[in-house]
């Protein structure tokens, strides 16, 4: 079977007669201090830049002479010559890419070639997650739009762009904690709709943006349709013909033009989000912010993918293919790495654009395995079980099919290198079990968790009787005896109930004492068992009563930052009124997700290491005391979203009621997302701490675990906090 290199052999360089496709439009660009010409392919919407040297070369291919008429011409001419070598391989390539026609009797498509142009089009077709269908030419249509629109696409345009989104960042800014609360469920089910309408909107806004601005600066726009992404339509707008023009910082332009348009949308979004009430109008408001910001720069504005960001990266570092030459040199290495020196050279970067294309081969390719799995991971949470199929086929068609073309280049290399199978097998089974040991070896990891500074013992003083604060006994911080009264609250309610009990307490006992006099004893009886049952009705509401007196549990410290502030305030039964606790000796009170229960019960009575967050020391201690159940009650303020700390809320459904509630207003409508367990740690130091600091807690688990377990649990966790919408 004959190659694609073999039609191209030194032996046929006198009857070659190779021609350029007539469809090919060529245009000069400065790269830095650098002029090359760039090839557009109209056709395939395909661009290709190359020297100057090989401008000459390629133009002068007009099917009327050989290569070899052409190089000896060229030489006669003066400047840079090609060897008949050096000039097969550019027809080489220029074939690879379907520039050439050969007029040459022999010349017909291989077995091979025809092999690799089935699987790249299989390959294509099958692809779930992404689906390209093309519907139309909008070049007329950006054509008559360019005029009406030209204020905007000019300086005046981009004055009330930065205006507009000055406007919706300080919008933003200023209602920064809200947003983040909003933001916790993003991903809910209840919330795809919205999303979806929001992202549909801003991408055929972001196309038309690459489209106008391509029109605009002179460059035809060819081609639009729709593109689907895990089977969610876009719209898409074939803007590659700005490739050919002339000014690098216009190729920019229209390459950040999709951003362009949807930053001032997201900004129109934040300005509405922060101005409307709860409802369909906010939530579309804020999930058009979020979409149109942080995932269109995750993806449009990441360059390592061939997005926006790419080819503005590629335009500012004055290096063409920036992404085919990373690739190049990432998969030259990686054979150098399977099969060693002798089978495949490894080229160390020496230039600053060889380093800049090693680096970003070797960034590329590991950020397409990311995002490999995490589309595949959307498409399984998405469709659930079709999701497993999805995730199947695209294996297939991106992972597969490239790893099998990659391993027959390696075994291509090894049978003409001649080496023993030997010396070929043993360095890729080495870096596979190397893999494998990092993934699936069990280690002892660090477990940590957040905590909050308490003093030792501490109780939370709750109201039990609704009322008003009537008095304020004591000061924060102030250290009281056992018994000693703290607060008194005032409920008139409950005042009269207990006065009107009274009055028919007595009643009722005269009632009793006429019966006895007139000897009437079965009424005397039934009088008396009434009075006993309203005795006992009293005495419960005196006692219910005198809940409204809140009293020291023993000799400690009062903690409550808001104690003389709270006079007149009412409080709700079972709202926290203050902290207390022993003078002496602090505990951190640590939430325990679901996930580290096992670690943290498995560590009781082991020592720790608890890191004070903002005083950079780290103390020892000892864990002594884990709940047994779990609880989605606010463990403490500070370790809350809303307080900036780790811990997500969502809001209580009106249907259900919290255990208890905050004394801060701000806390009493959330719950923790998740349900925490709560852990107590003693500290073993005499350093005097302030209750609410923020500590880190830290051991080494004794349960042992894998990278590949601790990379699924990192990734359960995220899904859960981000697909966990409130209430």
């Amino acid at each position: 079977m004959t190659t694609a290199n073999e039609n191209f052999s030194v032996r046929e360089a006198e009857a070659l007669r190779p021609r350029l496709r007539e469809s090919l439009h060529f245009s000069i660009q400065e790269h830095g201090s650098e002029r090359v010409c760039v090839i557009e392919d109209a056709a395939a919407s395909r661009f290709h830049r190359v020297g100057l040297p090989e401008y000459r070369f390629l133009r002068a291919l007009d099917g009327t002479r050989p290569v070899a008429g052409i190089l000896a011409q060229l030489a006669r001419e003066g400047g840079d010559a090609f060897t008949e070598g050096e000039a097969l391989q550019i027809l080489r390539w220029a074939k690879e890419q379907h520039l050439l026609t050969i007029e040459n009797p022999h010349a017909r498509i291989t077995e091979a070639e025809q092999d690799h142009r089935v699987r790249e089009a299989v390959a294509t077709w099958l692809n779930p997650l992404v689906l390209k269908l093309p519907l139309f030419t909008p070049d007329a249509f950006f054509g008559r739009l360019v005029p009406l629109l030209r204020p905007l696409l000019g300086w005046p345009g981009f004055l009330l762009w930065l205006i507009v989104v000055g406007i919706g960042a300080a919008h933003v800014g200023i209602d920064w904690r809200r947003l983040a609360g909003d933001t916790e469920g993003f991903f809910a089910r209840d919330n795809w709709f919205w999303i979806f309408l929001a992202w549909m909107g801003l991408k055929v806004a972001h196309e038309f943006g690459h489209g106008i601005f391509c029109k605009y600066f002179g460059a035809p726009v060819r081609e639009a349709g729709i593109i689907f992404v895990v089977f969610m339509p876009m719209g898409f707008v074939d803007a590659t013909a700005s490739i050919g023009l002339a000014s690098r910082w216009r190729r920019i332009m229209v390459a950040l033009a999709g951003l362009y348009v949807e930053f001032f949308l997201a900004a129109v979004a934040a300005i509405v989000w922060s101005h409307s009430e709860p409802g369909p109008l906010h939530t579309f408001a804020h999930d058009t912010l979020i979409t149109g910001t942080l995932l269109t720069l995750f993806f449009n504005a990441n360059p390592l993918m061939r997005f926006d960001g790419y080819f503005v990266l590629s335009d500012l570092l004055d290096i063409p293919n920036l992404a085919t030459r990373g690739r190049t040199w990432m998969h030259r290495t990686l054979a150098w790495l399977f099969l060693g020196e002798r089978v495949a050279k490894f080229k160390t970067p020496r230039t600053r654009a060889e380093w800049i294309v090693a680096v970003y081969g070797v960034a590329a390719w590991l950020w397409q395995l990311v995002v490999l799995a995490g589309l595949l991971m959307g498409a399984t949470v998405a469709l659930h079980g079709g999701g497993l199929i999805l995730a199947v086929i695209a294996s297939l068609t991106w992972v597969a099919m490239p790893a099998w073309q990659f391993v027959t280049s390696l075994a291509q290399g090894v049978r003409s290198s001649g080496l023993p199978l030997f010396y070929s097998a043993w360095r890729p089974c080495a870096l596979v079990a190397v893999a494998a040991a990092i993934l699936f070896i069990p280690w002892h990891g660090s477990i940590s968790s957040a905590g909050v500074i308490e003093l030792s013992d501490t109780q939370i003083l709750r109201a039990d009787c609704p009322g008003f604060v009537e008095k304020e006994l004591v000061h924060d911080g102030e250290i009281v005896a056992a018994g000693q009264l703290l607060f008194e609250l005032r409920n008139d309610e409950i005042t009269d109930d207990l006065a009107r009990s009274r009055l028919e307490l007595e009643q009722q006992e005269l009632r009793a004492r006429l019966a006895y006099t007139r000897k009437d004893v079965a009424t005397f009886q039934a009088e008396q068992a009434k009075s006993d049952a309203l005795r006992s009705e009293l005495a419960e509401r005196q006692h219910y009563l005198a809940t409204l007196q809140i009293r020291a549990p023993f000799a400690g410290r009062v903690t409550n930052r808001r104690l003389g502030t709270m006079h007149g305030v009412f409080v709700q039964a079972g709202e926290e009124l203050a902290r207390f606790g022993r003078p002496q000796g602090n505990d951190v009170k640590i939430a325990v997700s679901e996930h580290d229960e096992a670690q943290f019960r498995a560590a009781l009575s082991q020592p720790l290491e608890i890191r004070i967050a903002g005083r950079g020391i780290t103390l020892p201690g000892k864990l002594t005391r884990l709940e047994a159940h779990a609880t989605r009650d606010l463990i403490h303020p500070a370790l809350t979203a809303l307080a900036d700390g780790p811990l997500p809320l969502r809001k209580i459904e009106s249907t259900s009621a919290p255990e208890s509630h905050s004394a801060n207003d701000s806390f009493k409508d959330y719950e923790l997302a998740e349900p925490h367990f709560v852990a107590i740690a003693t500290l073993d130091s005499a350093l005097p701490l302030a209750p609410g600091e923020m500590a880190a807690v830290r051991f080494r688990g004794e349960r042992a675990t894998t990278l590949w377990d601790a990379a699924q649990l990192a990734v359960t966790r995220w899904l859960s906090r981000y697909a966990t919408r409130e209430g």
